[in-house]
């Protein structure tokens, strides 16, 4: 019988995907699409972004409806790659919120204060099942959309064309930019967490469309406003682009602090996210899995919360490298290869 607490609607599935994704890459995107494609960032957002409808519809093709908890109750030894790789990237995104809001909002507090309530509202939040975080992401779904779509409207009258201009580009550096865009892009393999259990529909291609515009509007607004050396060396671009917008009346003098305030309740999604499905992962695999991932990861999380900001330098550098590259092969192959392995099991068990 299906766990009433791990359904959701295809409203809420569609929803999850988007903040999830759009919140883990917006402030790294219009470095990230310069980074291997100097010349054509623009094209490689949108043919990462065609990457990632082509990546659902084989979730969709390969799932089946079928949640990927049930295949890692056969496979043990992948659930604890999953939790263990999971908590490495909530930690990530942990350590995001913890510097943004250090350096912007609560310079004079410490990591453990800013922490605390942060793991606390991801404990209650994921305790629900999937069910109640769906409807908690779907209530904050534009509470955490509208201030950007109102950021990048108003930086229109700031962009310089001449900077968004593609003159040249070759296939090498479109093909490699692509590939590193698609990697920014890695919360995408929760797919394989929630489809299964969205009752009344799959991702919807509009859902996609919207992605796809938000990631290509975030780039050509940063990079249009800043020019693309400055986007390369500021170590957050999309911020200095909040921060050089003027707003109509002059209500508002900092729209760096308006945006990242609500940037770091899409950025808790993800961070909580990445909580919620590798507790679930190694749940479903141990029968005393759930206490000890529990505890492991929100405690664990909390008592590193220092020296997680201590390490913050040796992250970034790393990040372009192990991190997006090691979500990509391992998020792309890992989950199709159980299902795959899964599915040739079940067929033999019926003949």
């Amino acid at each position: 019988m299906k766990n009433n607490s791990q359904t959701i609607t295809a409203r809420q599935g569609n929803r999850i995907m988007i903040l999830e994704i759009f919140s883990a890459a917006a402030m790294f995107v219009p470095q990230i699409a310069l980074q291997k494609s100097y010349d054509s960032g623009i094209l490689s957002i949108l043919v990462a972004s065609v990457m990632a409808g082509i990546y659902l519809w084989i979730v969709d093709h390969t799932a089946k409806g079928v949640s990927i908890e049930k295949v890692l109750k056969k496979y043990r030894f992948a659930s604890i790659i999953y939790y263990v790789r999971f908590l490495f990237n909530g930690m990530f995104f942990y350590l995001c919120i913890l510097f943004l809001a250090k350096k912007y909002l609560l310079p004079d507090r410490s990591a453990f204060f800013i922490g605390f309530p942060l793991l606390v509202l991801a404990y209650c939040m994921n305790q629900g099942g999937l069910k109640k975080r769906g409807r908690v992401m779907e209530g904050i779904f534009w509470f955490v959309l509208l201030p950007m779509i109102f950021v990048l409207l108003l930086s229109v009258t700031n962009l310089s064309w001449n900077e968004l201009k593609i003159e040249r580009f070759t296939t090498k550096e479109l093909i490699n930019g692509s590939l590193l865009v698609f990697a920014l892009l890695h919360p995408i393999e929760f797919v394989w967490f929630y489809r299964g259990d969205i009752k009344d529909g799959p991702i919807r291609f509009r859902s996609f469309t919207g992605l796809t515009i938000f990631l290509a509007g975030v780039f050509l607004s940063t990079v249009g406003s800043l020019g693309k050396k400055l986007t390369q060396i500021d170590p957050e671009p999309v911020m200095s682009m909040a921060q050089g917008i003027a707003m109509p009346g002059g209500i508002m003098a900092r729209l760096d602090l308006f945006l990242i305030a609500f940037w770091i309740v899409g950025v808790f999604c993800v961070f909580s996210g990445y909580l919620f499905y590798g507790n679930e992962s190694i749940k479903h695999a141990f029968s005393k899995g759930r206490m000890i991932g529990l505890f492991l990861s929100y405690g664990g999380i909390f008592v590193l919360s220092s020296w997680i900001m201590t390490t913050y330098a040796k992250w970034i550098k790393q990040f372009f490298y192990l991190f997006l590259y090691g979500n990509l092969a391992i998020g792309l192959i890992f989950p199709f290869i159980l299902f795959v392995a899964w599915r040739k099991e079940q067929n033999d068990e019926e003949v």
